[in-house]
């Protein structure tokens, strides 16, 4: 593929969007630039002069920045958004469609979730009450923000099926295993995803319908796991994508906590093999 077919990749992606949800994606307001891994450091500062100056600011010349197949980026006001596509992994189409779809629920995430307004930049920039809360907020968004994208591409994408819990019991488990690997945002958010989108979450309106369902799985059986989900659940079919302060703030205290459960189980673990 060529640059050109990744555009049209991208905006047969975009017109999903616009015609299910209502959103305004175009090329005057949508950008779209390739890099590969010898260059990654030259485009993203190219790409960032040109449109997303306050990027520049990014640890990217750190080891690791660049660990992303693509990534969404927010204009400022009515500046346009874009996104940066790694192009040297060989994908199917299907795989292709639905990391652009994943990354342009970002986009449409950003731009709707607060009326308008940014939550990163209005409750993640370290200016809150106090170091400890900015940490459960940050540590709440990062795991909503990855989850609600992840929904929304699924939702999206005609190729996803619903599959039932107890063909995830696999998956789950390794989700849960990444919170002792610093990976732990990511593999909570995907737990929830996989539950979300499971032939009993997608059939279920209420979490009266759902509790008992999802309870019978690991790692639902688990309270903290079982709250978060409830949580999450029944925000997503009173609000979809609108979020506050406070309703982050939930979904970061309870993950704070199942991290340290988890880290204590670890502990315990390994003294009793010592």
């Amino acid at each position: 593929m060529n640059n050109d077919d990744y555009k049209e990749a991208l905006f047969y992606a975009a017109s999903i969007f616009n015609e299910r949800l209502g959103a305004e994606f175009s090329e005057d307001n949508l950008v779209l630039r390739c890099f590969q891994t010898e260059n990654q450091q030259e485009v993203f500062e190219q790409f960032c002069k040109q449109y997303f100056p306050d990027r520049l600011e990014d640890r990217y010349t750190e080891d690791g920045y660049f660990d992303f197949h693509a990534s969404a980026f927010i204009g400022k006001e009515d500046g346009v958004d874009g996104i940066l596509l790694r192009t040297d992994i060989a994908r199917h189409p299907a795989v292709l469609k639905h990391i652009l779809l994943h990354e342009l629920a970002h986009i449409f995430c950003i731009r709707n979730e607060l009326d308008g307004d940014n939550f990163y930049e209005q409750y993640c920039m370290d200016d809150t009450i106090s170091r400890e809360e900015d940490g459960t907020i940050n540590a709440g968004y990062a795991v909503w923000r990855e989850l609600i994208a992840e929904l929304i591409a699924f939702e999206l994408d005609d190729n996803c099926d619903m599959v039932p819990l107890r063909r995830k019991k696999d998956l789950l488990s390794y989700y849960e295993g990444e919170l002792l690997t610093g990976n732990g945002k990511m593999g909570i958010s995907m737990i929830l995803c996989e539950a979300m989108t499971s032939a009993e979450g997608e059939a279920s309106m209420t979490w009266d319908a759902a509790k008992s369902k999802f309870a019978r799985f690991k790692p639902f059986d688990d309270p903290l796991y079982r709250d978060l989900l409830e949580l999450v659940f029944t925000h997503i079919r009173e609000c979809f994508i609108e979020i506050d302060r406070d309703f982050i703030y939930e979904i970061g205290v309870l993950y704070l906590s199942i991290a340290a459960q988890a880290m204590i189980a670890s502990l315990k673990n390994r003294f009793q093999e010592e």
